[in-house]
């Protein structure tokens, strides 16, 4: 499952995740757990790398976190502010404010790992090859590699100096695309011609 397409119940997760996130990030307040996940996916596009979505997501964790604990004990201090003086009502706004902040970041806490990363996770190699919202695979690029290095092989392109096929294959051999036996072979046929 790991290498199929995302089902249109999982990108729907995604959509619901962006969607919740998105008042926290018009009020700055989780600008910066979007930009872990927004350079999480960028990484992970670039690179063809899921561990940079897992990272992301640790990240984004770890700050939510801590935005959980310092409400936690915001809510601890107002709330004991609250329910031991005879003034309470004085504090209820501060109690009850830093209480729906604590469930904001537990329930932000919850929806990352359940709408943002367990979908992707299931469809792992699919998503950081093809891309999240593709139903279609690309093509191989490692296959168009080798058809340029067989059509250098084919020593079928005689327009070019000697000088400029010699680097196209120091290029190759650079790249790891030849070996060097491949190399000298290749750099031998065309002093020879010459």
């Amino acid at each position: 499952m790991q290498n199929q397409p995302m089902t249109s119940n999982d990108q729907g997760r995604l959509l619901i995740f962006a969607l919740l996130f998105a008042p926290s990030v018009v009020f700055m307040v989780g600008i910066i757990p979007a930009i872990f996940l927004a350079f999480g996916i960028y990484m992970m596009k670039r690179n063809q790398d899921f561990s940079s979505i897992e990272t992301a997501v640790k990240n984004f964790k770890g700050y939510t976190f801590l935005a959980l604990i310092g409400c936690t004990i915001s809510s601890i201090y107002w709330g004991s502010m609250y329910f031991s003086e005879e003034n309470s009502w004085y504090y209820d706004d501060e109690f009850f404010v830093s209480l729906i902040f604590s469930g904001i970041a537990f329930a932000y806490l919850v929806a990352v790992q359940v709408l943002f990363y367990s979908p992707m996770n299931r469809h792992r190699e699919w998503v950081e090859t093809n891309g999240i919202f593709s139903t279609k695979a690309k093509p191989n690029m490692s296959s168009n590699v080798h058809s340029a290095v067989d059509i250098i092989k084919g020593e079928k392109l005689k327009q070019y100096s000697v000088a400029d096929e010699l680097t196209k294959w120091a290029k190759l051999k650079e790249d790891g695309y030849i070996s060097e036996e491949e190399f000298n072979e290749a750099r031998t046929k065309l002093l020879k011609r010459n």
